[in-house]
């Protein structure tokens, strides 16, 4: 295994310099924002509910392992709970769920003997358990459709969270409507494609704007086991591992996603395997690893975004060695005012 430093997923920057920050590029920085943030302020969240869609809601009465393998099944990093009993939304599953209870059942028991486990708690005791686990708490975040797409991204970016559901109310009984489920891709996506001032996105660069983590990067091999990288997910509250050659070249990523992948092939047993085999499951549709550089603009960037689907870039040096990562909620952080 290859660690070269605890990283934790927060989007500051340690640039040995303040990225060019004269007062002119503070200025075309500044400008950006305003207009990005007047962007979002124009669009509600309603805007981004497709004509048609399909959308997955579990009930809290569901067990843990029928729900985790909805999840499974239908290919999907989260999906929205409702609890029918009291007729009201109950927060997010989500694929970073998944990782902590393999990672705390690897751990302590067999693979039998957490199946036998999960398959008796019910999702409503879900937040107990996540506690237990020591834990982040269930993700409870939620806005109304009709809240404008600035307040929603302020909201996301009050958390560590890259999604939340868009909740409604049943004028005639009270109850929670689960419409929809939001995300910072999605946010990203649709700013990127309608704003309609994208020169100014040409004009500033990575550095900049100080987007992404940089220093010391949590890394793994191509032998290194997938439990292993579990591990790091967890005790350092990360969603991706870059994976290098003896070089230190990126050659690969491991993220929280490719978990799916081994439950859905009914690995979760063998999580002693190197990262090289689960990687080798990926569909040949899979985005593939994109990185940049510090040079690369704005407008690049969110460009890669919205063609490859990706939830993060993995920011190289001139010789593909990893010096920081670029998540979806560093480049949201910088247009919001």
């Amino acid at each position: 295994m290859d660690i070269l430093g605890a990283q934790g997923n927060t989007s500051n920057t340690s640039n040995s310099s303040d990225g060019g920050g004269n007062a002119s590029v503070i200025a075309k920085r500044r400008e950006l924002a305003q207009l990005a943030s007047f962007f979002l302020k124009q669009h509600s969240a309603y805007d981004m509910i497709p004509v048609s869609f399909r959308l997955i809601v579990l009930d809290t009465k569901l067990l843990v392992t029928k729900a985790l393998s909805t999840l499974v099944q239908n290919g999907v990093e989260s999906a929205p709970m409702y609890d029918s009993a009291l007729s009201c939304y109950a927060g997010m599953l989500t694929t970073t769920d998944l990782v902590n209870l393999v990672q705390y059942y690897y751990s302590n028991f067999s693979y039998t003997e957490a199946i036998d486990d999960l398959g008796q708690v019910q999702l409503e005791n879900y937040k107990e358990m996540l506690l237990r686990l020591k834990s982040r708490q269930t993700n409870t975040l939620c806005a109304n459709p009709l809240d404008t797409l600035y307040e929603v991204s302020r909201r996301l970016l009050a958390t560590d969270y890259s999604t939340l559901a868009l909740v409604d109310e049943d004028s005639e009984t009270g109850s929670d409507v689960i419409v929809s489920v939001l995300s910072i891709y999605r946010i990203l996506n649709f700013m990127a494609a309608n704003i309609d001032d994208k020169k100014k996105l040409k004009q500033h660069t990575l550095y900049d704007l100080h987007i992404g983590t940089y220093g010391d990067l949590i890394t793994a091999k191509m032998d290194t086991s997938v439990i292993d990288i579990i591990r790091m997910f967890v005790d350092d509250n990360i969603s991706v591992v870059p994976i290098l050659d003896d070089a230190g070249v990126v050659l690969n990523v491991f993220a929280e996603s490719d978990i799916i992948l081994l439950a859905r092939e009914g690995l979760l047993g063998e999580l002693t395997i190197p990262v090289s085999e689960a990687i080798a499951l990926r569909p040949d549709d899979y985005a593939g690893v994109h990185t940049c550089t510090q040079a690369d603009t704005l407008y690049s960037v969110l460009d890669t975004i919205r063609k490859t689907h990706v939830q993060r870039l993995i920011v190289v040096d001139d010789d593909i060695r990893p010096v920081g990562v670029v998540a979806l909620s560093d480049v949201l952080r910088a247009l919001i005012v």
